[in-house]
C-alpha cells in the first residue's frame, strides 16, 4: 500500500475529545502525504475482532487509548521492547496480515522534556500518581537515565504492581514524599472541569527545581501555577499528546520524523486550554 492511501485513526471507547485527529492531520500535511485519520469507537465485543475489520477497511495503523491500551496488548502477534516492558501498547501497525504493538507516550514524555531543557539523566525523580500512565513514564525516565524514581500514591496494590515490574524504582506515599529534581503529575487532580486543586501543596513543590504535569487541560494547572509561583520551572503536558504520535508516525511511516514538526499544531491547541 502507497503512502497516499494511507488509513489511520485512533481507537478508544469515547473519543469526543480527542485531539489526535487534528495533531495527524497537521503532522502528514506538513509531509505531503494525503490519508485520512478518523475516530473509531467500539465496544469490548468489537474490539475482539478489530484485525479483521482493519484488513477489511484498509486500516494500516491505529492509535490505542482508554480502555484498551492493556488489551491491545495482550491481542497483538509482535510487541515492540518498550511495549513489553510497559505492558501497554498505545500504537498498532497492521501488516501483511500480522500485528505489531508498541508504545510511544514514553517517547512523548521525554521528549516534552527535552523540548523544555530538562535533562533527565541522573535525576532525582519523583511520580505523583499510579495509575496506566505511570509505566510509560517510569520506562522513559530509566531509559534516559535518571538517578532514582519514586512513585508516590495513594493505591499500594497499585504501587506494588509498578514495583514488580520496575524493581529499581522506589515507592511512598503522598505523606512522605522525598525531595528531589523533578515532580511530575500523573493523577487527574486538577483537570478541566475540577480546576483549582492541586495533589501536593507549595511545601511539597519547594523541594524541586522543576514540575511537570501530563494533565493539559488547563494547560497551567494549579498544581503547575504553585509551582511556578514558588520558582520552579515548569513543564506542560501537551508536548507529551504530541510527540508521543510524532512517535506513532514513525512507525506507520517507516522513517525517523524531527520531532519539532509539532511545535505549531501545539502552539495552536495551546491556545485552547
Amino acid at each position: 500500500m502507497g503512502q497516499n492511501d494511507l488509513h489511520l485513526g485512533v481507537l478508544g471507547e469515547r473519543l469526543a475529545h480527542t485531539l489526535s485527529p487534528e495533531i495527524h492531520a497537521d503532522l502528514l500535511k506538513q509531509q505531503h502525504i494525503s490519508g485520512t485519520y478518523e475516530k473509531f469507537e467500539m465496544t469490548r465485543e468489537e474490539v475482539a475482532g478489530l484485525f479483521s475489520w482493519m484488513d477489511e477497511h484498509h486500516i494500516s495503523g491505529l492509535n490505542v487509548t482508554i480502555p484498551y491500551k492493556e488489551v491491545l496488548y495482550r491481542m497483538v502477534d509482535v510487541l515492540d521492547d518498550a511495549a513489553k516492558e510497559i505492558g501497554a501498547v498505545n500504537t498498532v501497525l497492521r501488516k501483511d496480515g500480522i500485528s505489531y504493538g508498541y508504545n510511544t507516550d514514553y517517547i512523548g514524555v521525554t521528549s516534552m522534556f527535552e523540548k523544555a531543557g530538562v535533562d533527565l539523566s541522573g535525576k532525582k525523580i519523583v511520580i505523583l500518581g499510579s495509575g496506566g500512565a505511570c509505566r510509560a513514564l517510569i520506562y522513559g525516565f530509566h531509559e534516559k537515565g535518571a538517578g532514582a524514581i519514586t512513585v508516590s500514591a495513594r493505591n499500594e496494590s497499585a504501587k506494588c504492581a509498578l514495583k514488580e515490574s520496575f524493581p529499581y524504582i522506589a515507592l511512598s506515599t503522598l505523606d512522605d514524599i522525598p525531595g528531589g529534581d523533578i515532580i511530575i503529575n500523573t493523577t487527574p487532580v486538577g483537570m478541566y472541569p475540577n480546576t483549582g486543586i492541586s495533589p501536593v501543596n507549595a511545601d511539597v513543590l519547594s523541594r524541586f527545581q522543576v514540575a511537570a504535569d501530563i494533565v493539559y487541560n488547563p494547560l497551567v494547572t494549579e498544581f503547575l501555577r504553585i509551582a511556578q509561583e514558588n520558582g520552579l520551572q515548569i513543564v506542560t503536558g501537551l508536548m507529551m499528546l504530541v510527540d508521543q504520535a510524532i512517535g506513532s508516525e514513525e512507525i506507520w511511516l517507516g522513517k525517523k520524523l524531527d520531532y519539532h514538526m509539532g511545535n505549531t499544531i501545539h502552539d495552536e491547541l495551546a491556545k485552547r486550554f
